[in-house]
């Protein structure tokens, strides 16, 4: 049992660390769910319930970061940003996904 914990220990260090946050996953796996259409910041704040402050500067770190890309469009006479991830955030949210599934099961091979 203590192999597998410190295995587990050992494969976390290749996450980003930056990424374990429950606002950050919730807005990864939120965008990545829309794929390459993408979400707008006020779908993300109406579905997620997150406050301006959190949902604008986690945007901002997970861009910052290379997990997301945001563009500018115009819809109906008003501009919005759509939010788009990019392979780096797909591999980050799946190798979080490895870890916590592995970590859950009791298993040192994630």
């Amino acid at each position: 049992m203590e192999d597998n914990r410190l295995e587990l220990a050992h494969r976390a260090k290749s996450i980003n660390s930056k990424i374990i946050s429950l606002p950050r996953l919730l807005i990864l796996v939120t965008v990545a769910k829309f794929g390459q259409d993408g979400v707008s910041y006020r779908e993300l704040k109406a579905g997620l319930e997150l406050g301006d402050g959190v949902l604008f500067t986690n945007l901002r770190t997970l861009a910052q970061m290379g997990y997301l890309d945001s563009k500018k469009v115009k819809l109906a006479g008003e501009e919005m940003t759509i939010y788009c991830m990019r392979k780096e955030g797909v591999e980050a949210l799946f190798a979080v996904k490895k870890w916590l599934t592995s970590w859950l099961s009791g298993d040192s091979n994630g």
